[in-house]
This record gives structure tokens, C-alpha cells and sequence, in this order.
């Protein structure tokens, strides 16, 4: 299996995990009212049974197993979404404490609590009436009350995807020589992709795309650090293997543990001198880079290498391409080549191939976009789409 499936596999299970940690460590201030219109709802189910008893079960009996039935639903619920393993204990609670209601009502009956039919009828249908009113106020107010959340979640959401877009825009820059296009296409409001281009003062240029697991603030937020980071390693080492050694020994200790980066950098050195245009390229966990030759000839250029911030100490190698006037590289995230149809069926980097031969040709902003319309039309969107194109022009 590939490394971009085995680590897209890792990362599934990790958003599980966030998931549950989610409702282990959310406040229960914040899930009071829900609770409540829980106990209501279930609370219901005496008074039910009641009703097609036709109110001939007794007042005792009724008044009893209404909050116990409510209060054993609400410890399902905090069992099952805050700690599953308690789930039994809970089971045994509801067993004895069943026993105990029992005995409690054949000991205490007395003469009041054998209703009429009538009175019986009418007494469940009024509480059944009042519990269900009360288990809709309850989930209004928590409705409302998470609305708020909600609101001023999508604030700061729109703040952050403001944020990425000063930090990931899209990039149109060339020179004498060379052409290179980037964009990236988020999944969500904020995306953990990064595109960037920073030219050098020796007139070479550094080019790379990043892939932060993840999605959303955390992984916006780690892909913003990690534009900092390289942008000031570039001032000392600027070459593709020393960037990922030195992000490999800051990221582990300014990160979430089940965090890591992906990247494909390339240092493209300037022609000259009777000397080809020479590309330094490494990469660490992501898909091949497609180099596309002035013939039309397409090669994957590919290394199997840890992700960024997944291990601690590894040494990380480094390859070389020359271009010759015409020829293209392509860089896509495994959010484009693993998105896939309703039929299961993956775009894949034949596809990808597919479209470069199809438009290497036009501009590189037209390739992109003839990557994205091919895409937009059959497969879905998971996870962050991004591309990095480069060109020598001459």
C-alpha cells in the first residue's frame, strides 16, 4: 500500500478519536437542557405503558418509574458518548434499581393508587402532554444555546479562512525563464494545504507543497507555522532535505501528537553557462510529481519517505531533474488523485496524467483549471486540492 493511503488511513482513525474525545471532555454545563429533554422524553414511557393499561396502573407505580426511566436514559447517554466501558455498570444499576422499584411499590401501595379508567386515562394523557412539552423546551433551549457556539464558531472560522488566504493564495509567478502556477482549494473554511514559492537571493527559486493532516483551525493553524519555519530555514540551508530535517526536529514539540506534514519541495537552480536547468526535489509522504518532457513524454518521479513530524531523527534523501525548455512538473495532493466517484473509483494519477497530456500546451492556470473541472464533475471533495505547476519557458 502506498504511503499517502496508509497514512489517509491513519488519519481517518485519528478523526474518530477526536471525535470521541470531543464528547468525553465537552462541559456538561453545555449539555445540561439536552440531558433534560432526555429525561423527559424517556420519562414518557411509563405513562405510555399507562395508557394501554387504560389507566389502570397505579398512581405509585407511575409516579416512580417515570423518573427512573428518564434518569436511566440519561446514564445511557452520558455512558455511551463520555465512557462506553461504564456502560454495564449502568446496566446493573437499571437491574437492581428495577428490583428496588418494584418492592418499593408493592410495600407502599395503598388505596389512593388504584385510579377509575377515566381518571387514569386522563392523568397519563396530562403527563404524557406536559413531559413532551417539557422534553421540546429543553431541546429549544439547547438548540439555542448551541446555536450560539455555533455562531460564534463560524466567526472565527471566517476570520481563519480570511487568514489562509493572505497566508495560501493563489500564485502566479515567473520569470525570464520559468513559469510556476499554485492554488489551493480547501475542504472546509480552513484548510491544512500550503502552496509557496519564495525566490532566492543566489536567483534560484524554492517551490513546495505541504499537506498537514487534518482539517480546521488546528491544521490551518500547524500549516501556518510550518510557512514560518521554511521561510526562515531558506535564510541558512536552503536545499529540500535540509528544510525537512529541520522541520522534522521542530514540529514534533509544537504539535498535537497524531499531527504530521507531508511535502514535496523543489529547488529549481536557473540555466546557464551551457548548464540545464537543474531541480533539487524531495519528497516526504506524498504522491509522485509528474515531469512532463517538451516531447509529451510523461515519468513519475517518486520516493517512499516518512512524513514530516511523524518520527523524530530520520535522515531525508534528495533527487535530481533537468528540464529542457517546455518541460512541466506537476505536484498534486492526495486530496486531488484520492478523490473518488460514486462508484468507489479513485481520479488516480493516470487521470492526472491524463489531463497534463491533454493541455500541456496551454497555460499553466488552464492546466489547473482543466485539473479541477475534471474533477468537479464526477468525484467529491474530502480533503484540501492542491497543485503546484512549474514550466521552463526557455
Amino acid at each position: 500500500m502506498p504511503w499517502p493511503s496508509i497514512f489517509g488511513s491513519l488519519f481517518q482513525r485519528s478523526s474518530q478519536l477526536q471525535t470521541r474525545a470531543y464528547w468525553r471532555t465537552v462541559p456538561l454545563h453545555r449539555l445540561a437542557y439536552l440531558l433534560l429533554a432526555i429525561f423527559c422524553l424517556f420519562g414518557m414511557v411509563s405513562c405510555f405503558i399507562d395508557l394501554f393499561s387504560l389507566g389502570q396502573k397505579p398512581y405509585l407505580t407511575v409516579l416512580i418509574w417515570t423518573p427512573f426511566t428518564g434518569a436511566m436514559a440519561v446514564g445511557y447517554v452520558l455512558a455511551l458518548s463520555r465512557a462506553p466501558r461504564y456502560v454495564f455498570l449502568v446496566l446493573a444499576i437499571q437491574v437492581l434499581g428495577s428490583r428496588l422499584v418494584d418492592a418499593a411499590i408493592h410495600r407502599f401501595a395503598g388505596p389512593l393508587n388504584h385510579p377509575t379508567i377515566e381518571e387514569g386515562v386522563r392523568n397519563a394523557t396530562i403527563a404524557c402532554v406536559i413531559l413532551s412539552l417539557g422534553a421540546f423546551v429543553f431541546f429549544l433551549k439547547f438548540l439555542l444555546s448551541e446555536g450560539r457556539h455555533v455562531v460564534r464558531i463560524q466567526t472565527e472560522l471566517a476570520i481563519a479562512h480570511r487568514i489562509q488566504q493572505t497566508l495560501v493564495p493563489v500564485i502566479e509567478w515567473q520569470s525570464s525563464n520559468l513559469e510556476i502556477y499554485g492554488s489551493s482549494l480547501p475542504s472546509t473554511e480552513v484548510g491544512g494545504d500550503l502552496v509557496d514559492v519564495v525566490p532566492l537571493s543566489d536567483g534560484s527559486v524554492f517551490a513546495y507543497v505541504a499537506d498537514v493532516s487534518g482539517h480546521g483551525l488546528p491544521a490551518g493553524i500547524l500549516m501556518g507555522m510550518i510557512k514560518t519555519a521554511v521561510r526562515t530555514q531558506l535564510l541558512d540551508l536552503p536545499s529540500p532535505t535540509a528544510v525537512f530535517e529541520r522541520l522534522n526536529e521542530v514540529l514534533p514539540a509544537v504539535k498535537e501528537p497524531h499531527m504530521y506534514a507531508t511535502c514535496t519541495a523543489l529547488r529549481i537552480r536557473p540555466a546557464g553557462d551551457g548548464v540545464p536547468c537543474r531541480v533539487e526535489y524531495a519528497i516526504a509522504g506524498q504522491p509522485a510529481m509528474l515531469h512532463s518532457s517538451s516531447g509529451g513524454h510523461i515519468s513519475q518521479l517518486a520516493d517512499q519517505q516518512l512524513p514530516i513530524g511523524l518520527l523524530a531523527g530520520p535522515a531525508y534523501n534528495g533527487h535530481e531533474v533537468y528540464l529542457q525548455p517546455g518541460d512541466v512538473l506537476l505536484i498534486a495532493t492526495d486530496g486531488i488523485l484520492e478523490a473518488t466517484n460514486k462508484a468507489g473509483d479513485e481520479f488516480g494519477l493516470d487521470q492526472l496524467e491524463g489531463v497534463l497530456s491533454e493541455s500541456r500546451s496551454q497555460g499553466l492556470a488552464a492546466i489547473a483549471h482543466n485539473i479541477h473541472a475534471a474533477l468537479s464533475g464526477s468525484y467529491a471533495q474530502d480533503d484540501d486540492q492542491s497543485l503546484l505547476l512549474v514550466r521552463l519557458t526557455s
